[in-house]
């Protein structure tokens, strides 16, 4: 006979239902019942089930019967032809499987009963009387002290006190939902007033006292956004991931009103993604963005051909990267002809993004040796760029600059020096002037042309000004090292390797290229792991030294004491 158990295996597998454990006679799960009726539950005795008033009762029912079946039988083996003594065995028999059953059934329910008890905690006083007597078989008494009709009252008491919490609670969350918005607002105008000599930080409070209120959509996306803007990239990353969790929610009930947001947060997820190296997520995202907002496109054209282009730009930048040349031009040229169109009807709003796209696909064409191409689009490109300028020049000669260097750049490869020359030194006179109102965030460029200009100084044998131009380029690097050497410290050694082979080659100086060798070596060691170029740099370097005839082995070993240090 089997019956079912209510607990899991210890193992950890799947609640046993309607099995007895194999060979183990009176075993369900962990509780056991011994001949002498002791219910055991994990180790511990619980009760004696033969010392309860109802099995003492089936127990002398089932003696009766056996007794009663006895006689019968004796009378049947003495009067074998008469049919009643047998219809009368049958019948006692049928009375005593059904009182067996019943003490079988009485035996597994008081050990799921035993094991109930050992489980639950008895934190009011009926549990607490109740195991009492059922620890010593008084089954009808411990019934009895679990008073259904004074239960159903306190039950129905305690059912109503939860409804009028509840109502409470969705009041109490609707007022957060209003706070959340709130402080959302604050942070928002917060973010615009410039004459806050806190602004950053106050916004940043501001959001997250909004989300100290309520998580939605808005606030996550918004704040998200913020950080993602202010470079907090690891900060912005989960934001965005949940604020995607939220617009999909919304979206499968109302996909006219929350596609477009679905579609702005996959994009600028992907974004991150892709600054994070985690490439397949990111063109996953820009992939479902861009299938959303075509659809999107399909019945709004004048709204959502924008965000087509820009999706097929930056889908097309991360294929870039990939090395997915031809996926990444077909992407560029789509994105052109996009922006070419809507820059007929609105040059203003969209020349920019022709010129951006052109700058896009110019470095691509020079990736992939089409040197007419891009020359083609550098200079298109240019020349939206300066003509932007004219009347926009803080917000457009940064652009111009990039697209200078660019193109001199190509000029460099293309071997026409004179112009790359000129092209280096107009985009640093634009750098310089910028990085004098905004030195954080123009420094870097004047540095990156002052590389650039100083190697084809070199080239042209103009060493005088190329020495100049490293040293300064490296000093600036030095600089802005220093407050973020993770981003800056790689460009130190890439102008100290720079500098090690000038003062080999060029100008030979065996003292300096020494030591911006050994310094190269010390700074690129701690990040070689991470940042794969760093190896390279450390290889050339070590090349430097061998040339100038210094045991390379030593050399390494100075320089990984010094890092080490």
């Amino acid at each position: 006979m089997s019956s079912s158990a209510t607990i899991p295996a210890a193992s950890g597998n799947k609640p046993v239902d309607g099995v007895r454990v194999e060979n183990s006679e009176n075993t369900i799960a962990g509780s056991t019942v011994t001949a002498g009726g002791d219910v055991i539950v994990g180790g511990q005795k619980i009760t004696n089930y033969h010392y309860s008033i109802s099995y003492q009762d089936l127990k002398g029912q089932l003696d009766g019967l056996n007794e009663q079946f006895s006689r019968v039988r004796g009378k049947m083996e003495r009067y074998p032809d008469d049919e009643d003594f047998r219809i009368d065995l049958l019948r006692l028999d049928a009375q005593r499987s059904e009182v067996r059953k019943k003490l079988d059934d009485l035996k597994h329910e008081v050990m799921r009963l035993a094991e109930t008890f050992t489980r639950i905690p008895l934190n009011t006083e009926r549990l607490r009387v109740a195991r009492q007597h059922f620890e010593a078989g008084r089954y009808p008494e411990a019934r009895t002290i679990l008073d259904a009709g004074e239960m159903g009252s306190e039950l129905d008491a305690l059912l109503d006190r939860k409804r009028m919490l509840q109502a409470r609670q969705e009041e109490n969350e609707a007022r957060l939902a209003d706070k959340a918005n709130e402080f959302l607002i604050l942070a928002r105008l917060t973010a615009v007033d410039f004459t806050l000599s806190d602004r950053y930080g106050k916004t940043l409070e501001y959001f997250q006292r909004s989300l100290e209120a309520a998580h939605t959509a808005d606030n996550t996306f918004a704040y998200a956004y913020f950080l993602h803007e202010h470079n907090q990239f690891a900060a912005a990353l989960p934001l965005y991931g949940e604020a995607l969790e939220y617009y999909r929610r919304l979206a499968r009930a109302d996909p006219q009103a929350y596609e477009p947001y679905v579609a702005a947060t996959l994009n600028n997820l992907a974004g991150l993604q892709k600054d994070n190296n985690d490439l397949a997520a990111a063109a996953a995202g820009y992939e479902e963005a861009l299938a959303i907002y075509r659809r999107l496109t399909e019945a709004n054209p004048q709204v959502y051909a924008p965000y087509v282009a820009m999706t097929l730009n930056n889908l097309a930048v991360l294929q870039q990267a990939g090395n997915d040349h031809t996926a990444a031009a077909a992407g560029y040229e789509e994105a052109l002809a996009i922006y070419r169109r809507l820059a007929q009807a609105h040059p203003q709003a969209y020349a920019p993004k022709v010129a951006t796209t052109l700058n896009n696909l110019a470095n691509l064409q020079k990736a992939m040796n089409d040197l007419a191409g891009a020359a083609a689009g550098y200079e298109e490109a240019l020349t939206i760029r300066r003509r932007l300028a004219e009347t926009h020049p803080q917000a457009y000669e940064p652009d111009v600059a990039e697209t200078l260097n660019n193109l001199a750049l190509l000029q460099q490869a293309m071997n026409d020096l004179a112009a790359a020359a000129a092209g280096y030194e107009e985009a640093l006179v634009i750098r310089r002037r910028l990085a004098q109102a905004h030195p954080q965030a123009y420094a870097w460029d004047v540095a990156m042309t002052l590389n650039n200009l100083a190697i084809l100084q070199q080239a042209s044998n103009d060493f005088a000004a190329a020495a100049a131009g490293y040293e300064e380029a490296l000093a600036i690097y030095r600089r802005l090292a220093e407050a973020h050497p993770q981003a800056y410290e790689p460009e130190v050694v890439r102008t100290l390797v720079n500098l090690g082979i000038f003062y080999l080659e060029a100008v030979p100086d065996r003292e300096r290229s020494l030591a911006c060798a050994r310094e190269a070596l010390a700074t690129a060691l701690p990040f070689a792991e991470s940042f794969p170029a760093a190896r390279s740099y450390a290889d050339v370097a070590l090349a430097v030294v061998g040339v100038w005839g210094e045991d390379r082995d030593a050399f390494l070993g100075e320089a990984i004491r010094r890092a080490s240090s």
